[in-house]
Parts: C-alpha cells; sequence; structure tokens
C-alpha cells in the first residue's frame, strides 16, 4: 500500500528559515558557554599610577579589587582603550636573583597590532634603594615591586607578566628545530663563575637552542670589544622574531609549547587566559609585531632614559589608554 508522504506546511523558504535560525541559536548558545569558560581577560587597575589607592576606599569594603574602584570620567586621561592589554616579559638570569631581560609589550586585539620594546638592564628608576637599577627591583621586591616600577617610570599599568627561565628558552628554540640567524659580530667571551663560554662567527648560521641562548647573552669579548647592552637588546628581539616566526609556523606542536610552558613559565595569565587570547591571536601578522628599544644613553653605571623619545614610543606603540600619556605621567629619572 503507498503511503502519501505528509505535506509540510512550511514552504521551502520558510523551512530554510527556520534552519537558519535554529542554527543561529545553537552558535549563540555555544558562543555564550565560550564566554563563560573563557571570558575576556581584565585589565589592571584604571586609576592613575601616580595616585596610590587607599587601603579601606571610601563606602567600598577593605576587600574590594581594582575594577570594584571608582573608574574615570570616559573622557579621561585613565580610560583604557577597547581590547588592548599590557604585558611585562621577563627573562631570569642565571642565578635567578636579577633579571636577564625585561621587555614591556601591549597587545591590541582590534587593530591585531603587537608593540615589544626592550628596557635596559641598567635604566635608572627613581628609587630609595641603593642599587638603582631596574633590573634590582625583583631582587629587592618580588615580581610586585618590578611590575611597579616599570608601571611607574613608563606610566603604563602592567595587566599580566611572563616569568620564563632560560631552560623555557632553549627547549622552545629546540622544539622549533632552532633558528637561522645572521649573528653581528665576532663572539669570544668566557666566564667560568656562570660556566658561560661563548664562541662565535661574524655571519649567518643555524642556532640550536642553546646556541641562540648565547647569542642572546653576549654583551662583549674578553678583550672589551662587543657591543653593550643595546646592542644585545637588538639581538634578543632579533633572535626572539626568529622564534615567533617558526613557533607561528608550525601551529601543529602546540601541545608540545604548553608542554613547555607548564614547565618553565611563571605567570598571573590564567589557562582560559592563555585560550582567549589563543583565539585571537590566530592568523597574527607578524608585519605587525614592531619591536624596539626604550631610548636611553649609558653613563656609568646606569642607563638614562631620554624623556622625550621615550614618551613619544610609549604612545606610538604602547599606550593601552584612550588618550596620550604625558610627560607628568611617566617618573623618569635624567642625569643631573
Amino acid at each position: 500500500m503507498n503511503k502519501t508522504k505528509k505535506k509540510s506546511k512550511y514552504s521551502r523558504g520558510e523551512r530554510a528559515f527556520r534552519s537558519l535560525l535554529i542554527l543561529t541559536i545553537v552558535c549563540a548558545s555555544l558562543w555564550g558557554v565560550w564566554n563563560i569558560l573563557v571570558p575576556k581577560p581584565a585589565t589592571a587597575d584604571n586609576t592613575p599610577l601616580d595616585a596610590p589607592v587607599p587601603a579601606e576606599p571610601v563606602g567600598l569594603p577593605a576587600t574590594a579589587v581594582a575594577h570594584d574602584l571608582p573608574q574615570a570620567e570616559p573622557d579621561g586621561p585613565y580610560t583604557r582603550r577597547e581590547n588592548c592589554w599590557t604585558f611585562l616579559l621577563v627573562g631570569m638570569d642565571k642565578g635567578g636573583g636579577n633579571t636577564d631581560s625585561l621587555m614591556l609589550a601591549t597587545y591590541d586585539a582590534d587593530k591585531q597590532t603587537v608593540g615589544v620594546a626592550s628596557i635596559a638592564r641598567d635604566t635608572r628608576v627613581d628609587v630609595q634603594r641603593k642599587l638603582k637599577k631596574i633590573n634590582a627591583a625583583y631582587a629587592y621586591n618580588g615580581m610586585d615591586g618590578l611590575i611597579e616600577e616599570v608601571g611607574k617610570t613608563f606610566g603604563v599599568p602592567v595587566d599580566y607578566y611572563l616569568r620564563v627561565n632560560i631552560r623555557g628558552f632553549v627547549r622552545l628554540v629546540d622544539a622549533v628545530d632552532g633558528v637561522d640567524f645572521n649573528v653581528p659580530c665576532y663572539m669570544n667571551y668566557d666566564d667560568p663563575e656562570q660556566n658561560l663560554s661563548i664562541h662565535y662567527a661574524r655571519g649567518m648560521r643555524h642556532l640550536t637552542g642553546q646556541q641562540a641562548l648565547e647569542v642572546c647573552r653576549f654583551r662583549q669579548n674578553n678583550d672589551g670589544s662587543g657591543y653593550g647592552d643595546e646592542g644585545r637588546q637588538e639581538t634578543q628581539r632579533g633572535v626572539l622574531t626568529e622564534v615567533f616566526k617558526k613557533v607561528l609556523a608550525n601551529p601543529g606542536k602546540v601541545e608540545e609549547y604548553i608542554r613547555i610552558a607548564q614547565e618553565n613559565l611563571d605567570t598571573n595569565l590564567s589557562a582560559s587566559n592563555m585560550a582567549w587570547f589563543a583565539t585571537r591571536a590566530v592568523g597574527f601578522d607578524l608585519e605587525n609585531l614592531h619591536m624596539m628599544s626604550m631610548p636611553c644613553e649609558w653613563h656609568n653605571p646606569y642607563m638614562y632614559l631620554n624623556p622625550e623619545a621615550t614618551l613619544e614610543l610609549v604612545n606610538e606603540y604602547l599606550n593601552p589608554y584612550a588618550l596620550p600619556r604625558t610627560m607628568d605621567q611617566l617618573d623618569i629619572v635624567t642625569r643631573k
């Protein structure tokens, strides 16, 4: 017996519309769940860096957190740009006391741009302690002290920090099968106390993880020649750029990258924070990665920042605020 196929009460166009509507609802629901499980990362306190928050703000309990505090007016100088975060990248020296390398970075997720500025280890900062180099902040006051000094000096609040030890850097370079890098000068340096021996000819060569670390740590030869901290920072930026290229070119190794990070990276980024940033960074164009050094000049025993050039660099590449920073919002020490 032939059964007559039941005719739908909806036309083909109506059925297509209903299917599209259901699909949209499902996608919206999944997106809502994703945003609950992986929320957008928070930013640091929006209050002025040079105006400490009272221990017990009026009208708020003593346990109030930074984002519970009264914020600036929408057109005020401390209004943050949407989807823009700052990071402090910290490399530790072999002894783990002082920081060996410091970089301040800002990521604009809407524009898909990243600005990274190297901070000279010997940068003179406005502090009371005897050793007034910025890389000593960690040894004196830990990560919180270092973050405070960097934020105060450059007028940029630090939202998140990433501290990596040298083993992590070596493993990451080896994970991408090394990098090709043009060694900028002849390197001949030995330091028995640090078990450090750096010997490389000038020119292009393929570097393993350990070799890349040695090239990055070089400042001068045994006879005193070389390029000092400024050249060292330029070399570090060049090596890191090549590492970034290799990492992005090998997304299939993401599980290995995660293992390396888990074992060698200390950060206040949560797993959900990392996942959120990872989804936004997919397809990032390295042409939008801007790496530079904070402008400074050596006068023994410190590196002194150039105030005008530093302010210009901050506003062009690092400023997370809606309005430009002004000179009085930075705390730069100049030579007397």
